[in-house]
């Protein structure tokens, strides 16, 4: 491999180097320790999504709802909390993000529904039953062992940190080097070539949407606990920034080419972007633009990208 393509197989990296570099060269405030720290920390829930999320496209496939089971997995454990106690509560969470994810995996796999279609149906839904299940108010969580789940530290290190940094590398593993990771590249990288070599396509299907649907359920318990309340307006624009970091980090939405490094990559691009945009006073309504147009820039290209490589195949 020439030196060139070396560095444009790292471009991901490379484009967050130079927006660290840019970062601090913009603000003195960016690389101390107390801006780094909240903004790792506050990239953490979305960093647990976004890494379920590579699954999910890297299969080929959508979870719009993603941020709605947030919001809704953190009314539903405030509202069980009390007949159930926290422990069980977070259990219970869990199994309800497990369900969502069967249901959607279902639908999607046995129906040959569109997933995009089925998880924008169920993003409605979901906001419509957390509105309807908290009366459309937040719901206070007050409670010690959730508190410290989601404030907490060990050894001064922030556990959001600490249980991002082990999911990463539980995830990382699964897709490099686990016969489970490489089917999930083969089925979203063809699925008809896939399923005559003898891999159970409908399994693969159903189990991103079981991993994306357990992960919104841990987000939207330590988000809860990070908050002291369950608000049914927390996820609104969770799916947009998921899906943002996990395609800007160089997934394709094809299916079948991406990383868990590179996620992580690019939602610290996204975080670095809007915490500098923070520090330098831009209206709220610039960010939200400036993100929007990157997202369509990073599209364009990963569609002028595929679109080179098939011209490239074809001669």
């Amino acid at each position: 491999m020439s030196i060139l393509k070396r560095v444009y197989s790292q471009k991901v990296l490379l484009i967050l180097i130079g927006m660290v570099i840019f970062a601090s060269v913009s603000s003195p405030y960016f690389l101390t320790f107390q801006n780094v720290t909240y903004l790792v920390t506050q990239l953490s829930i979305f960093g647990i999504m976004a890494l379920a999320m590579t699954f999910v496209i890297l299969n080929k496939e959508f979870d719009l709802s993603i941020g709605a089971v947030m919001a809704f997995s953190g009314i539903f454990m405030v509202k069980i909390t009390p007949h159930t106690g926290i422990i069980m509560a977070i259990v219970l969470t869990l199994l309800l993000g497990v369900i969502i994810g069967l249901i959607t995996g279902f639908l999607v796999a046995f129906l040959s529904l569109n997933s995009f279609v089925v998880t924008l149906c169920a993003m409605f839904f979901y906001n419509g039953l957390a509105l309807t299940v908290s009366d459309g108010r937040p719901a206070s969580a007050q409670d010690p062992i959730l508190n410290w789940l989601s404030s907490g530290t060990i050894l001064g290190i922030p556990n959001l940190i600490l249980l991002l940094l082990v999911l990463t590398l539980i995830a990382d593993y699964i897709l490099r080097k686990t016969k489970f990771g490489r089917n999930i590249y083969a089925v979203g990288g063809d699925d008809q070539v896939a399923r005559l070599t003898g891999i159970p396509v409908r399994f693969y299907k159903i189990s991103v949407f079981v991993i994306s649907g357990v992960a919104a359920a841990l987000a939207g318990i330590l988000l809860t606990g990070m908050l002291n309340s369950a608000s049914p307006f927390v996820g609104s624009s969770a799916a947009l920034t998921v899906i943002s970091a996990v395609v800007i980090g160089g997934t394709s939405l094809a299916g079948g080419e991406g990383s868990i490094p590179k996620t992580l990559m690019g939602l610290f691009i996204l975080g670095i972007l809007d915490n500098l945009l923070g520090l330098l006073n831009v209206h709220s309504f610039y960010q939200t633009f400036i993100l929007g147009a990157l997202l369509v820039f990073v599209i364009g290209w990963d569609f002028y990208a595929r679109s080179k490589k098939q011209v490239l195949v074809a001669h």
